[in-house]
């Protein structure tokens, strides 16, 4: 887990980047808040109101999260009716969140990763309606994951072939990540990897890990392009091939990498 200090960083950064996109809709596209917070944006998992492995906790603070949610927006009608600076807007809305943002950390509560493991290195899978649903998280923080891509081509290999042993039912392998925009990564990849069409939500990481850096700190190229643009760097798509084409994509990668 990356030093406190930067935890703390990493979580006002990408929470006041989060208003400022919720912001941003709700002055164009006037999407009405609780959509914004909940569609939209990751903040809710990124509070200590959220804990993804005690379901009896989350729902014991989900009426605090609800008293949260409800200050923030009471913050965000108060400056929408008066058009005011998305910054004012993001430094008023952390205000609301920072006790719940800081109690996670101090809790040691993961920040980045809806998981702190990953089975497979950097990889893991579900099997939802008979197709290999793939994960992917920096396992190797501080290092930089695609540093090492005979590594990671692995470390796929292995989770590819586990999913063949134990779901022979999953024929086919999909995974909807930004990260399907990114060379490196789409380099473990044969050419039939291709986008289907099928939509993700904006509140994953699918979207927000592009403003993550190896070492679990803001990506600043990143941040600063968004709030130039208005438009995420990378699209965030699903992808999808057979499983046994990418198998044996994999190992050719596997065997030429100790050739």
């Amino acid at each position: 887990m990356p030093p406190k200090l930067v935890q703390l960083n990493y979580i006002r950064e990408i929470v006041k980047l989060m208003l400022s996109f919720m912001y941003r809709l709700a002055s164009v596209k006037r999407i009405a808040f609780p959509v914004l917070l909940a569609d939209y944006v990751d903040i809710y998992r990124k509070t200590s109101f959220f804990n993804l492995t005690d379901e009896a906790e989350t729902q014991r603070l989900k009426p605090a999260w609800i008293d949260c949610s409800a200050k923030l927006e009471n913050v965000f009608a108060r400056h929408l009716s008066r058009g005011a600076p998305s910054a004012d807007l993001e430094e008023a809305g952390i205000q609301v969140l920072w006790p719940s943002l800081v109690e996670r950390i101090d809790r040691g509560l993961p920040l980045v990763e809806y998981r702190r493991e990953a089975s497979f290195g950097c990889f893991y899978y579900h099997v939802t309606d008979g197709v290999l649903d793939l994960h992917f998280t920096n396992a190797v923080m501080p290092d930089a994951p695609f540093k090492s891509l005979a590594g990671r081509a692995r470390e796929l290999y292995e989770l590819v072939r586990h999913c063949g042993k134990h779901h022979p039912e999953a024929t086919h392998i999909k995974s909807g990540t930004w990260l399907n925009d990114y060379p490196p990564f789409r380099s473990l990849f044969p050419p039939n990897w291709r986008d289907i069409g099928e939509p993700k939500s904006y509140n994953s990481l699918g979207w927000w890990g592009q403003f993550v850096n190896h070492k679990g700190d803001i990506h600043e190229p990143h941040a600063e392009q968004f709030r130039a643009k208005g438009t995420f760097p990378h699209p965030c798509t699903f992808h999808q091939c057979e499983r046994a084409t990418l198998e044996a994509f994999l190992e050719r990668l596997v065997t030429d990498s100790v050739a």
